[in-house]
């Protein structure tokens, strides 16, 4: 005697509160359970993502702000004063670390740069970047004058580190931040 049996995954979705219920797959003979492997691989894959899914909506429920972690590539570098420009590499966001490299590139390749890192904190949409790497510098660009390489380290418990306060938006995988400066850049996310 052989019987199969489905699962039915179900996600309860209540504000604040996050239930998921799941079942076993798997085949019957003769009383003995024998688990059908791509259906539970499959069944496995699904609860995990579902599950992912619920912490990720009840960590941004908790902390009441936008998941910001993972990798973005930056697109857009928009000025206050106008000038647009293409820009590439890449921010990264760790629970409570930052890191940056990115290049304004131009029809002549990449014309300066910047990389920079430090810790953040993320209250809503208020995100404040403290400052303790920078390595920057480059030629020339519309809305920039050359400058030099500058670079600096300052420690982890530094007093004197910059803290930069900043705005972001996120509308689907995009995410803007707004410098107060009155500088844009926009990023696609690239991995979580």
């Amino acid at each position: 005697m052989r019987w199969k049996t489905r699962i039915i995954l179900t996600a309860f979705l209540v504000p604040g509160v996050v239930t998921l219920g799941v079942a076993s797959l798997g085949v019957a003979t003769l009383g003995a359970v024998v688990p059908d492997t791509a259906e539970t691989a499959h069944v496995q894959s699904e609860t995990a993502h579902a599950q992912s899914e619920a912490e990720t909506a009840l960590t941004q429920s908790e902390a009441g702000s936008l998941d910001i972690r993972g990798a973005w590539k930056p697109e857009t570098y928009r000025l206050r004063s106008g000038p647009v420009h293409n820009v590439t590499g890449l921010i990264i966001f760790t629970e409570k670390d930052w890191s940056v490299l990115y290049f304004i590139v131009t029809d002549e390749g990449p014309r300066r740069g910047s990389g920079e890192g430090g810790t953040y904190t993320l209250d809503g949409d208020k995100l404040t970047f403290r400052h303790l790497y920078n390595l920057s510098g480059g030629h020339a660009v519309d809305g920039f004058e050359a400058s030099e390489l500058s670079m600096r380290v300052r420690p982890e418990d530094a007093a004197d580190a910059p803290a930069e306060p900043c705005t972001i938006t996120i509308e689907e995988d995009l995410l803007t931040i707004f410098f107060p400066s009155g500088n844009q850049i926009t990023f696609r996310r690239s991995s979580r």
